[in-house]
């Protein structure tokens, strides 16, 4: 029998057990922060043998990090099961960018297959990632690591600086963040000044790139790529913040982009030493028709949108990488096969007044995270959203172009102040 580990509920919501050929020769065992737990469903529940819901792994966290473990805690479960069960049918999955590293300190710690702690270093690590495909001739930012101490030393002779090598705007956001959380664009030296200056973790700055965002969505086995498609995005996502819908729709495989950048970033994967499993990375088109490389992450992109992927491509691909991870065979994908493409609601600052649905020609699949009434405070983390939605229809066309009338959509309405 393979015992599997499942470390966090983010990216397994949309895994399916009774895809798995023969899953009484599976056991699932669960390892989930006491704030996350409550992300999984009372039917997930009884897939599980063992559930252990350990400490979150920050004191007081934001809540991109409700579902960080904490490593001891998460370490000394697994080592329970490594004492009565073989190396080789024990498997440690993980698909939540927070825990990714636990994930692999964990598999290292215990000799278990699966990536290692220097393998998923190159992905957590924004500074080392970039350093890596620069040598291999990826074309990445213009970039540096943040210096808190040279900018409380003489900030303004260290904008400067920065923009002598970087140009103007540019990017300052953490070596380790995700879903735009902790991401400033500094378009002056007030901006600049304005920063706290020590953020008491990694930073870095880079340069701002003009262009559409794109993500290249990758699943790798044994250095290969078995699987590659690519989204659009709607906006950059530092827009998001500012009130516009974070949409990206899949396109469809026959784009000649899709081939193009499905290419540039098996490249870029390569250079980091790929995985096996999902990865996520994206990148910008400019105006000149250059791919840039942004950012990549070993795992799947977000719930939603990996939610979107299984219907649009017929890929069951939490299961696709479960098999490749650890052994155990899954059926295909047996849902309906439709064009599908998720949006997020964004949150500005007030008093929700109204919610409203986008009048499209697609169906639509709304999941609200807000009621009339609520009062939200403003923040620039993806995750802090006000809902989800999922647009599909059979209809490529028609799709696209509810994708770009949601250029224009404004989920929330507020109350005016006074």
């Amino acid at each position: 029998m393979k015992t599997a580990v499942i470390i966090s509920t983010r990216g397994f919501g949309v895994f399916r057990r009774d895809l798995l050929v023969d899953p009484s020769q599976v056991r699932l065992i669960g390892v989930f922060a006491d704030r996350d737990i409550e992300n999984l469903a009372a039917e997930q529940r009884e897939w599980f043998d063992r559930i252990h819901v350990v400490r979150c792994g920050q004191d007081d966290p934001t809540p991109m990090l409700y579902s960080l473990v904490d490593l001891e805690e998460a370490r000394d479960a697994v080592g329970a099961l490594v004492a009565e069960t073989g190396l080789e049918d024990l498997s440690v999955h993980c698909y939540d960018e927070q825990n990714m590293l636990v994930a692999a300190e964990i598999r290292t710690h215990f000799g278990i297959r699966g990536p290692q702690l220097e393998d998923i270093l190159p992905f957590r690590d924004k500074i080392l990632m970039k350093d890596l495909l620069l040598k291999a001739g990826v074309r990445v930012p213009r970039f540096g690591a943040y210096d808190a101490a040279r900018f409380a030393e003489d900030s303004v002779g260290y904008f400067h600086a920065i923009v002598d090598e970087v140009g103007v705007p540019f990017i300052i956001k953490p070596t380790d963040a995700a879903a735009a959380e902790g991401v400033y664009k500094i378009s002056d030296l007030p901006g600049f000044q304005a920063l706290e200056g020590d953020f008491g973790r990694n930073y870095e700055y880079e340069e701002f790139v003009e262009g559409t965002m794109y993500s290249v969505n990758i699943v790798s086995r044994a250095g290969e790529t078995v699987f590659g498609g690519v989204t659009e995005y709607l906006v950059n996502s530092l827009d998001v913040p500012g009130g516009k819908v974070n949409a990206d729709i899949n396109l469809i495989d026959s784009d000649p982009r899709v081939a193009r950048m499905v290419a540039f970033a098996d490249e870029a994967l390569d250079a980091l030493g790929r995985p096996d499993g999902g990865s996520h990375l994206e990148l910008f088109l400019t105006e000149d028709d250059e791919l840039i490389f942004l950012e990549v992450a070993a795992r799947f992109k977000g719930m939603a949108g990996l939610a979107a992927m299984q219907r649009n491509y017929g890929v069951a691909f939490v299961n696709l990488a479960f098999e490749i991870e650890s052994g155990a065979e899954s059926r295909p994908y047996d849902g309906e096969q439709i064009y599908c493409y998720d949006g997020v609601v964004p949150k500005t600052h007030g008093t929700v007044a109204e919610l409203i649905e986008p009048e499209l020609e697609s169906d639509v699949e709304m999941t609200w995270k807000v009621s009339v009434g609520d009062l939200i405070e403003k923040s620039n983390s993806l995750l802090a959203n006000g809902g989800t939605f999922l647009v599909s229809n059979k209809d490529y066309e028609a799709a696209y172009r509810d994708f770009r009338r949601l250029a224009d959509y404004r989920p929330i309405r507020y109350a005016q102040a006074g």
